[in-house]
């Protein structure tokens, strides 16, 4: 019975620490760049896994467990489309991200009083010299 206490301690301590989600993420994917003509936009994925402040599928909110993580602009294209068939209209990729990114930025910023991303064209979109 110990055992399975010091288990359970053990798992929710690297649950609590944010250790498991960050360990899942590929050596490739730790800090990703989104390049565009606004400048370069520098996405630390590791040090967001380790926030614990959402979980994985608050962004990745078509995966499916055991399959591989789709690209974003697998479904959010370059132009807003609507899904055929329904009534579901897929924000192009930079609304998406923007909603995503800097809602939750702001969110953080203002209704959990916390510190957060930025939330300015220009902090986020490095131009390149």
């Amino acid at each position: 019975m110990r055992i399975f206490q010091l288990l359970a301690f053990t798992l929710l301590l690297v649950s609590a620490m944010g250790l498991s989600a960050a360990e899942t993420i590929p050596d490739d994917k730790a800090v990703v760049e989104f390049k565009n003509k606004r400048g370069v936009v520098t996405f630390n994925h590791t040090l967001h896994a380790t926030l614990r402040t959402s979980e994985c599928e608050s962004c990745h909110h078509t995966h499916e467990e055991g399959k591989p993580f789709q690209p974003c602009d697998d479904c959010h294209k370059k132009k807003t489309t609507k899904v055929k068939g329904m009534s579901v209209v897929v924000p192009k990729n930079s609304k998406a991200y923007h909603l995503k990114c800097k809602g939750c930025h702001q969110y953080t910023l203002k209704e959990l009083e916390k510190p957060a991303g930025p939330t300015k064209c220009k902090l986020c979109h490095i131009k390149e010299k």
